[in-house]
């Protein structure tokens, strides 16, 4: 358990490129450590700082001073945000992706903190950081400054998904019926998706549902094709197996973590990695269900993140509609219970070590 003096805040920045994917993990383990005080600083690089990590790379910046990494920081920040980034004195500096992990690196040069990077950036070691929290399927090397994780951090935790919960309260329906969630990702250049194969399946989980006493409350995401939203909308006017959905192209908020906080377990498709985790994060299994009938020659880094997951115990797999309901049939007995994910958990557990 994470603790420090009640009375004390832990003072920690977290670089962002804007990417939700990024910052999410970022702010996940931020938000893990005990009474954090986040300062968030957003930037706008391009490839064009490209020779600004190259030169990192090549060992330019190891002897850099504070007043060098502040001139440097002064071409991705303005002078009140470095202004605000020395005065926090932080503890730590986090951030994700390739492009903030320069930022990252000189804000702990100019403060002192200790550097903590998500992933593994294309062209800075990770040897230059203090810890770097990367997951086992992108093969980083055995070193005491990397934690090896199954799958990227996020910011489920208790604490969050009774917060959601209790903020989206007034919008969920009433009653008793247990709950399934199902969530809809969509194409993407990793990963195939096949609008009809995925409708069948969750057509098939509305007919169960219903049969069963159960509810399926479901979401889309931003590469969901607008074509299977509209479906969805008609089968929700159809079926009261389908007694609740948000769909992302008509309202764009996330309610998967209050949707999780009230399911027995979760039906994600293959290509939502970030949310597979999420939900494997929160205790809902999920069950991963294939979004294309296509198969893939070669197994993708997120096939191989997901492969992990499942045979760590965090959750189940299912190709086809009747594969699928045979693995619900299953996972819905109110024996069955699925392994909690906390990754994220472990490597705030691991920066608060190095920062004390």
């Amino acid at each position: 358990m994470l603790d420090i003096n009640q009375h004390t805040t832990l003072p920690i920045v977290v670089i962002s490129d804007g990417k939700p994917g990024h910052e999410n993990q970022s702010l996940g383990i931020a938000e893990r450590l005990p009474h954090p005080d986040i300062l968030l600083l957003r930037h706008n690089l391009k490839e064009s700082f490209s020779e600004v990590w190259h030169r990192m790379r090549s060992g330019t910046f190891l002897q850099i001073t504070p007043d060098g990494a502040r001139k440097l920081l002064s071409r991705v920040f303005t002078d009140n945000e470095i202004d605000s980034l020395a005065a926090h004195k932080p503890k730590a500096v986090i951030s994700a992706g390739t492009t903030s992990a320069g930022p990252c690196l000189l804000s702990g040069y100019l403060t002192g903190a200790k550097t903590c990077v998500c992933m593994k950036p294309s062209l800075v070691p990770l040897s230059r950081f203090d810890l770097a929290v990367v997951p086992s399927h992108d093969n980083p090397p055995d070193s005491p400054n990397i934690l090896k994780t199954l799958a990227a951090p996020n910011r489920v935790s208790p604490k969050r998904l009774q917060e959601e919960a209790e903020a989206w309260s007034n919008e969920f329906p009433g009653g008793e019926n247990p709950v399934i969630s199902w969530i809809v990702g969509g194409p993407s250049a990793s990963a195939d998706f096949d609008e009809s194969h995925v409708f069948d399946g969750l057509c098939k989980t509305v007919e169960w549902a219903e049969s069963n006493g159960w509810r399926i409350w479901l979401s889309t995401a931003r590469r969901t094709p607008e074509s299977l939203e509209n479906r969805i909308a008609e089968l929700g006017k159809e079926r009261a197996g389908l007694e609740w959905s948000l769909l992302w192209h008509r309202d764009d908020r996330n309610p998967l973590y209050a949707m999780f906080h009230r399911s027995k377990a979760a039906v994600v498709t293959s290509d939502s990695v970030s949310m597979i985790a999420e939900a494997a994060s929160a205790g809902c299994g999920p069950v991963v269900f294939k979004a294309s009938i296509a198969s893939a020659e070669k197994k993708s880094k997120q096939d191989r993140m997901v492969d992990g997951l499942l045979s760590e115990g965090y959750g189940e797999r299912a190709g086809s509609a009747e594969e699928l309901l045979g693995v619900l049939k299953s996972v819905v007995d109110e024996s069955r219970e699925f392994k909690v994910l906390d990754d994220t958990g472990k490597a705030a557990e691991r920066l608060l070590l190095i920062t004390q």
